[in-house]
């Protein structure tokens, strides 16, 4: 059964960011044996004077594979690890939501809060509706907006970028298609048109690659190659992906 835990707004400009913080929650998670850690992404939502973040506005979804009957004790882990770990200054929420307990209301919470300033209670009383674990730790808790959020836009499946799989940060260096995917669990290789590389293409990726989710799917982007290189791809560059996945 897969579980959702979106958390945002935990760090402050001295601390490590929210991904990493899911990261570490992930192995957490793991270490317990209440769950498989497998994916985490990062979704940017609205810049606006009355949303306090860090940088970006980033929110971060935990994906966790784990029993119907883990729920409970994977809530008390991300509760005791955030109340714990949130940074001082930081207004903290997070989110905990079975697959089955997202509807269309979570989703377009979720959109919403991508182009517009959103209310905190609002936020409570919608998770409270459909059955989502909610909670703010820190200052103000407002991070519950965007925690809720970012469970509503990875069910949609098509905003966001992994900011890890397993296997992912192996992806430096040359491969086929084929040892790409049996390096990390990547779904989908394909150019903006849809093209796939052959088996045996090499591919090139320079820098930390940067899958983005799609149709509920890990896709990474690749670009024809250059003239003068020897390999027929290169993987699209952070920069050119922020306006694809942001």
């Amino acid at each position: 059964m897969l579980f959702l835990i979106g958390i945002d707004d935990t760090d402050n400009p001295k601390t490590g960011d929210t991904g990493s913080l899911a990261q570490r929650l992930g192995a957490k998670i793991e270490a317990s044996r209440s769950g498989r850690m497998v994916s985490v992404t990062g979704h940017q939502l609205a810049h606006h004077p009355n949303i306090i973040s860090t940088s970006q506005n980033q929110s971060v979804c935990l994906l966790v594979d784990a029993d119907h009957d883990a729920q409970r004790d994977i809530e008390l882990i991300c509760r005791t690890f955030l109340m714990h770990e949130c940074a001082a200054g930081s207004n903290s929420g997070f989110a905990l939501a079975a697959w089955s307990s997202v509807s269309p209301a979570i989703t377009a919470w979720g959109h919403q809060a991508k182009s517009v300033f959103l209310d905190r209670q609002e936020a409570i009383n919608l998770a409270r509706a459909y059955k989502i674990s909610i909670a703010g730790f820190t200052g103000s808790g407002q991070g519950v907006i965007g925690a809720l959020a970012a469970i509503g836009l990875y069910f949609d499946g098509n905003d966001g970028r992994f900011l890890w799989l397993d296997g992912l940060r192996s992806l430096k260096g040359i491969f086929t298609l084929t040892s790409l995917v049996e390096t990390c669990a990547i779904d989908r290789v394909e150019n903006l048109r849809g093209r796939k590389p052959m088996p045996n293409d090499r591919i090139h990726i320079s820098e930390e690659a940067y899958p983005i989710l799609r149709d509920g799917q890990s896709l990474l982007l690749v670009e024809p190659s250059k003239k003068d290189e020897t390999w027929e791809w290169n993987s699209i560059s952070l920069e050119k992906l922020k306006h694809l996945s942001s």
